[in-house]
């Protein structure tokens, strides 16, 4: 059986999976009040700080974390809160949503892979094949009618990498007793400044126009950058960044959800088989904890 640990960081992830699958959608109605994809990102991130200092004062007394942690978590903080939104949101620029999602989701394979290489996690036979299962699902979902242009393809596929390397940092972060609050505290707050500096540089700072625009901004914030980074973060530190990276292609799967619920649009037997096999995915890597725990 699994542990209640175990369930935990399960549960997480598939979370932070609903939440970051929501993502596109909101984002629509936020770049439709004016804002810019760099200041988007920017104000997922600065809107946030508040709150994660007033969580981690009530429930630690502190911000404080040890002076040799700084380096890594700049680290967390450039790749995760930075360049991979940043890199995917300029995609949507280029390509559509659906496919910079099937690039950016090849992720799960760079993690297997630099998982396997960096940090020594055991790539048996159920990580392959769940690795294999969700890459071959989110490739379902893409279009083949759908343009692919070379600069939002490489963007998508970069993003990917990003995320990548965000996961695996996080996995052999050694500072694990920081406590959550406080770890997001910097590494959104790093995120945040860099986006900010980014979107200065290139001048793209659009604030919403509209009083709606802000509502939607905030909600989007707590959602994402409190609710999704702090679930993600701790399904990583607890069932490793191979197995939250593959049940986190759940968020295609919850974009496709919304987009036939909210938006009408279209289903597809590639997209129900796709959805299939990305679940079959999860269900493996399930099944191999709990043959690992079997008595």
């Amino acid at each position: 059986m699994l542990t209640t640990k175990e369930l935990k960081g399960y549960l997480a992830a598939v979370c932070s999976a609903v939440i970051y699958g929501s993502m596109p959608l909101v984002a629509s109605y936020i770049y439709a009040d004016g804002v810019t994809p760099p200041t988007l990102v920017a104000l997922r991130s600065l809107l946030a700080l508040p709150l994660l200092a007033a969580i981690a004062f009530l429930k630690n007394k502190s911000l404080k974390i040890p002076l040799k942690a700084l380096p890594s978590v700049f680290l967390i903080g450039f790749f995760g809160m930075f360049l991979t939104p940043l890199l995917l949101f300029v995609s949507y620029q280029y390509i559509d949503s659906s496919v910079s999602t099937v690039i950016h989701f090849i992720y799960p394979v760079f993690v297997a892979v630099g998982g396997a290489i960096f940090l020594r996690e055991r790539f048996n036979k159920f990580a392959l094949a769940g690795t294999v299962l969700c890459v071959a699902g989110i490739f379902l979902f893409y279009d083949p009618r759908l343009s692919l242009d070379i600069t939002g393809s490489l963007c998508a596929l970069l993003s990917g990498l990003a995320m990548a390397i965000y996961a695996l940092l996080l996995a052999r972060f050694k500072y694990k007793d920081i406590p959550a609050a406080t770890l997001s505290f910097y590494i959104v707050g790093i995120g945040g400044s860099c986006s900010l500096v980014y979107a200065a540089a290139v001048g793209q700072i659009a604030l919403p126009q509209t009083s709606v625009g802000w509502a939607i901004c905030v909600a989007f914030t707590i959602a994402v950058t409190v609710g999704a980074v702090l679930l993600f973060q701790q399904s990583v530190f607890i069932i490793g960044s191979t197995k939250a990276s593959i049940l986190s292609a759940l968020e295609p799967i919850i974009s496709v959800v919304l987009g036939i619920a909210i938006l009408g649009d279209s289903v597809t037997e590639t997209k129900i088989i796709g959805t299939v096999l990305v679940i079959a995915a999860s269900v493996v890597i399930v099944i191999s904890d709990l043959r690992k725990n079997k008595v």
